[in-house]
C-alpha cells in the first residue's frame, strides 16, 4: 500500500461578489498573481476531516462538498454572491402561480461512464435526493417529475414554490446533485452509491478509506460557454488529478504546506495566520461567509426538551465572550444576533428584545421555574475538533454562573453524528454553517432532523417555511426571514453562539483565478499550478 509520501513522490516528475467576498488576508503572491494555471500536474489538498459517505445527496456533512463538488453537478449551484446560478440547465421558467416549474437542460452532457444525460437521468436524481436529502424535505409540496422530452424536466407542487428553490437543489450543503438514472435508482439506502459517476470536471477514481480520495481530469467534460462563476458558469479542469489526504492533525496539514506535500489545507488554525501570512511560499487566505455557530438541542426528550431549560441557555450564554475563545485572532470572529451570516441580505436583529446575552439573574429565573435540582445536561463535541472543544469549555462555564451544569462528552464523529440521532443520549451539540437564505434553515428545523425523535417543529415556523417557498420579492421574503428568526428565538429552537471565519491556506505557485478559495467551502474550478 502507498502512502502519500510515495505517491506524491512518483507523480511529482509526472469574480466575485464584493460584498460577499470576504477576500485574501495574505498576500496573493505577486509573482504569480497575473498568470493563467497551467494545464497539467497534480493537486494534492490537505483535508481536515474524513468523510463518513461518498453519497453527497444523502448528507450535510464535510467534506463532501469539498470532495464531490469537482466530481457531480446540479441543475443549480451557487454563484459567488451566493445566489442561484445554472449549472446542468440551460434556463428555468416557473408558471406566474408558482405551481409548475419548467427546466431545459444543456445538450451533448457527459456522465463519467460516457453516457449522455437526459432528463430521464435528472428525474431519477431529483426523485431519489428527495427521498434521502436532509434538504429534500424542503420539496414536499412537489407532486410529480415529469420527463415530456429528453431535454426537459418539469416539476409540478400543490403549493406555490418561489426562485428559492433553485437556492434549495442548488445548495452545497446538501446538493441535488445528478447521476445516471440507473445508480440513482439502484441507490435506495441513503449513505450507499452503488457508484460514484457524476458530470463534473473530474470523475472519482478511489477513497482508500480515512487516507485519501482520487479524481482524475475528465478529458470529455462539457463545460459551459459563459463565465466562471464560483461553482457555476464555465470549469476549466487544469490538472490532471487531485488527491484529497485526510489529515486530522493540524499541524500535520501545516507542515505538509511549508515542504510542499499539499498544494492546499483546509481548517488552519487562525493561531497561524500571523506567521503563515509572513511566509514567503505560502498565502493565507480568509474564508467567508460567516460560519454561524449554533447549539442545537433534543427537543422531544430529557431536560431540553422544556423550554425553560433552553431559555435558561438562551439568557446565560454571551457570544461575545465565546468569540473571544474560539478564536486566537479576533479578526476571524464576530458577534453578530442573526442567524442569518452578517453578508446576508437576510441578517437582521429581530427578536434580539426577547432576551439579554450573559443575564445571569434570568437564567435562574428559569430554571426555578423548570424545577431544575442540578442534573447534570451532556454536551457532546467530536473528538479533535478544537472549535467545537474550545466553545464547549466556555458554555460549561458559562452555565454554572447560573447553577447549570453542563457536561462534555467527547467523541469521534461517527459515534458524534450516531448519538445525536439518538433520543436517549442527546441533550445538546453544537455545530456550524453559513446561511446565506432563511428557507435554508428548514432542513436542519423541519422535524426530522437529525431524526424525528429530537428534532424541533412547529406550526408558526412551518407556515412561516411555506411562506418563504412561495414568495418571490425580496421584500416579502426579507419580512419572513426576519418572523422565522423572532420565532426561532422565541421557542430556542437553537442558540446562536457567534460567528467565526475560515482560513484556508495554499502554496504561492498555486493559482486561484476566480478567488474561489475565499468563498464558502472549498471549491476548485479554474486552480491550478503555476508555470
Amino acid at each position: 500500500m502507498f502512502n502519500r509520501r510515495q505517491i506524491i513522490s512518483g507523480l511529482a516528475g509526472a469574480a466575485a461578489l464584493s460584498s460577499l467576498l470576504i477576500g485574501n488576508v495574505g498576500s496573493m503572491g505577486a509573482a504569480h498573481a497575473q498568470d493563467a494555471p497551467k494545464m497539467g500536474g497534480v493537486l494534492n489538498i490537505g483535508l481536515h476531516v474524513p468523510l463518513s459517505t461518498l453519497d453527497w445527496q444523502s448528507t450535510v456533512s464535510h467534506p463532501l462538498p469539498h470532495v464531490m463538488g469537482p466530481v457531480f453537478e446540479g441543475l443549480f449551484g451557487f454563484g459567488a454572491d451566493f445566489n442561484a446560478a445554472p449549472e446542468l440547465a440551460s434556463s428555468a421558467e416557473a408558471t406566474p402561480d408558482g405551481m409548475k416549474w419548467t427546466f431545459k437542460l444543456r445538450e451533448g452532457v457527459l456522465f463519467h461512464n460516457g453516457d449522455t444525460m437526459d432528463s430521464g437521468d435528472v428525474k431519477a436524481s431529483l426523485e431519489r435526493w428527495r427521498a434521502v436529502g436532509p434538504k429534500g424535505q424542503g420539496l414536499s409540496s412537489l407532486t410529480s417529475v415529469e420527463a415530456p422530452d429528453a431535454n426537459t424536466v418539469v416539476m409540478n407542487f400543490n403549493a406555490p414554490m418561489g426562485r428559492f428553490l433553485l437556492l434549495l437543489i442548488g445548495s452545497d450543503e446538501n446538493k441535488a446533485v445528478i447521476m445516471p438514472k440507473e445508480i440513482a435508482e439502484a441507490s435506495t439506502t441513503p449513505g450507499q452509491l452503488t457508484e460514484v459517476v457524476g458530470t463534473g470536471p473530474y470523475k472519482f477514481v478511489e477513497y482508500n478509506e480515512d487516507q485519501y480520495v482520487k479524481l482524475e481530469k475528465f478529458d470529455d467534460y462539457v463545460a459551459r460557454d459563459d463565465a466562471p462563476n464560483y461553482q457555476a458558469g464555465k470549469k476549466v479542469a487544469n490538472v490532471d488529478e487531485m488527491y484529497f489526504w485526510i489529515v486530522t492533525e493540524a499541524t500535520t496539514r501545516i507542515a505538509g504546506l511549508e515542504s510542499g506535500e499539499f498544494d492546499i489545507i483546509t481548517d488552519v488554525p487562525d493561531t497561524e495566520f500571523q506567521r503563515l501570512d509572513a511566509s514567503p511560499d505560502v498565502d493565507a487566505i480568509k474564508n467567508g461567509p460567516g460560519v454561524l455557530m449554533y447549539m442545537m438541542f433534543n427537543h422531544k426528550k430529557g431536560p431540553t426538551s422544556n423550554k425553560l431549560i433552553r431559555k435558561a441557555l438562551q439568557s446565560i450564554i454571551d457570544p461575545i465572550e465565546i468569540a473571544s475563545i474560539a478564536v486566537a485572532d479576533q479578526a476571524f470572529a464576530a458577534a453578530n444576533t442573526s442567524i442569518y451570516a452578517p453578508e446576508s441580505a437576510y441578517n437582521t436583529d429581530s427578536g434580539s428584545d426577547l432576551f439579554t446575552p450573559g443575564d445571569i439573574e434570568a437564567a435562574k429565573k428559569y430554571l426555578e421555574e423548570a424545577g431544575y435540582a442540578g442534573e447534570p445536561i451532556s454536551i457532546q463535541v467530536i473528538s479533535g475538533n478544537g472549535l467545537q472543544e474550545n466553545v464547549a469549555v466556555v458554555l460549561v462555564e458559562q452555565a454554572a454562573r447560573a447553577g447549570l451544569v453542563l457536561e462534555i462528552a467527547s467523541y469521534d464523529l461517527n459515534t458524534w453524528v450516531a448519538r445525536r440521532r439518538d433520543p436517549d443520549a442527546l441533550n445538546i451539540y453544537t455545530s456550524g454553517g453559513y446561511w446565506v437564505d432563511p428557507s435554508l434553515w428548514h432542513a436542519e428545523f423541519n422535524g426530522t432532523f437529525p431524526s424525528p425523535e429530537v428534532g424541533f417543529i412547529s406550526d408558526e415556523t412551518e407556515t412561516i417555511f411555506a411562506g418563504l417557498a412561495g414568495a418571490t420579492e425580496f421584500d416579502e421574503r426579507k419580512k419572513l426571514g426576519d418572523d422565522l428568526q423572532r420565532s426561532f428565538f422565541e421557542q430556542v429552537a437553537m442558540i446562536n453562539l457567534g460567528y467565526t471565519y475560515r482560513l484556508v491556506a495554499k502554496r504561492k505557485n498555486v493559482l486561484d483565478p476566480y478567488g474561489n478559495l475565499a468563498l464558502g467551502n472549498l471549491t476548485l474550478n479554474g486552480v491550478g499550478l503555476a508555470e
